[in-house]
């Protein structure tokens, strides 16, 4: 079925646009117009749309008292993350980053839920926007 067909289909029996909200690859969320230009690339950009935005809010990977080690909104984000491993006894062996390779790095995987034998997917409550992945994976493959 194409999509005009199912959103017509939808609408005759009841649903409105705001229904199909929770169906949207970004739930629906507008894009944040504070971010329009911006790229995640820059390390300040990834650190306030993401780190400090989602990593930071529940004291989880702030700077006083950061969760396995990692801080992760103090200034400096990249080296820490380049040395980090895995605190995961079965996945010790994955870097947190992989320079240049977003698809290699253990955070991707935690971002995704794609590693439940190495702890929680990250972060633990609810799930980073669309828009906060892509920003993610911009910063790791702009790193050189």
């Amino acid at each position: 079925m194409k999509p005009v067909v199912f959103v017509i289909a939808l609408a005759s029996l009841g649903c409105d646009a705001e229904s199909l909200e929770p169906l949207r690859p970004d739930g629906g969320a507008a894009p944040d117009a504070a971010w329009a230009g911006a790229s995640c690339a820059d390390e300040a950009v990834v650190r306030a749309r993401v780190f400090e935005a989602r990593c930071a809010d529940s004291d989880c990977h702030d700077a006083d008292d950061p969760e396995a080690g990692l801080d992760l909104v103090s200034p400096g984000i990249r080296a820490r993350v380049e040395a980090a491993r895995s605190v995961h006894e079965d996945c010790a062996d994955r870097a947190l980053v992989v320079p240049g390779n977003s698809r290699a790095s253990f955070l991707m995987d935690k971002v995704l839920g794609l590693e439940a034998t190495c702890g929680d997917p990250m972060p633990l409550e609810g799930d980073l926007s669309l828009a906060q992945r892509r920003c993610l994976v911009e910063w790791i493959d702009a790193m050189q």
